[in-house]
């Protein structure tokens, strides 16, 4: 339901349109006006900033921009020193970039578009040196994701955190069925390029999910025993590139 388009709330929602998404986005911008009613679940942070106190640095590509934004809030709050480096494509098409100009002062911020060559930043180059107690934080599409993980890939554990839009892919990963098997001893059979999540739930499982692709975290569970192989971008390194109950 729509109210008065003039009872404008502070609080922004941004969602881009992706037409080749699961329907998503595309309903929210086809469906959803100012002063619509729009039921949400309790918030959940797989994304946290981290204590500390050495220098942040967060980068954002395109609409990966929102979860750092909050964190760019929280920091200048705190009065702890970061960056914020925000990389799209050009001026016209980046997501918020008024209100970002408006919240975080200049000496903070970078911005950086493809299209003006003086603002252009390579990541690569942009994380080849760092302060030791230095923690990055960032978000964007896939490109600008496997970019900022091969720039990091020799800083110390625990010092690079991201959230993800989607799974990394894995291509070597198997697609052969397997089976689950649970505490109570039910065996759930897993048929080939099938998530274990569908097919827990089709046996009536009751197991909470929101994103069904393995980037938000709303699925995750343990498992008592086993080698798991997972596909997302959740669980820990530990058990990166060997399938679990996630994905």
């Amino acid at each position: 339901m729509c109210g008065d388009p003039a009872d404008r709330s502070r609080y922004t929602i941004a969602v881009k349109r992706e037409p080749e998404g699961r329907g998503g986005s595309a309903w929210f911008h086809d469906a959803v006006c100012v002063g619509a009613e729009l039921p949400v679940s309790a918030p959940r942070n797989h994304f946290p900033l981290k204590q500390g106190n050495g220098p942040v640095l967060l980068l954002a590509g395109g609409i990966g921009i929102t979860p750092l934004l909050a964190m760019a809030g929280v920091l200048n709050r705190q009065g702890k020193p970061f960056e914020l480096h925000y990389f799209t494509r050009s001026r016209a098409v980046a997501p918020l970039l008024m209100v970002i100009e408006q919240l975080i002062d200049r000496n903070n911020l970078r911005l950086h578009f493809d299209d003006e060559a003086e603002t252009r930043q390579d990541v690569e180059a942009l994380l080849s040196s760092r302060p030791s107690d230095a923690q990055v934080y960032y978000c964007g599409p896939p490109g600008f994701m496997a970019a900022i993980a091969r720039a990091t890939e020799h800083w110390p554990e625990g010092s690079a955190h991201f959230e993800a839009f989607q799974p990394a892919i894995l291509d070597d990963a198997p697609q052969e069925p397997f089976t689950i098997i649970l505490r109570n001893g039910t065996e759930i059979p897993v048929p080939a390029n099938t998530s274990a999540l569908s097919a827990i739930r089709a046996a009536g499982v009751l197991l909470m999910a929101s994103c069904e692709n393995g980037v938000c975290g709303t699925c995750e569970c343990g498992f008592r025993e086993g080698q798991p192989i997972h596909r997302d971008a959740v669980l820990s390194a530990l058990v990166h590139g060997t399938f679990s109950v996630l994905s």
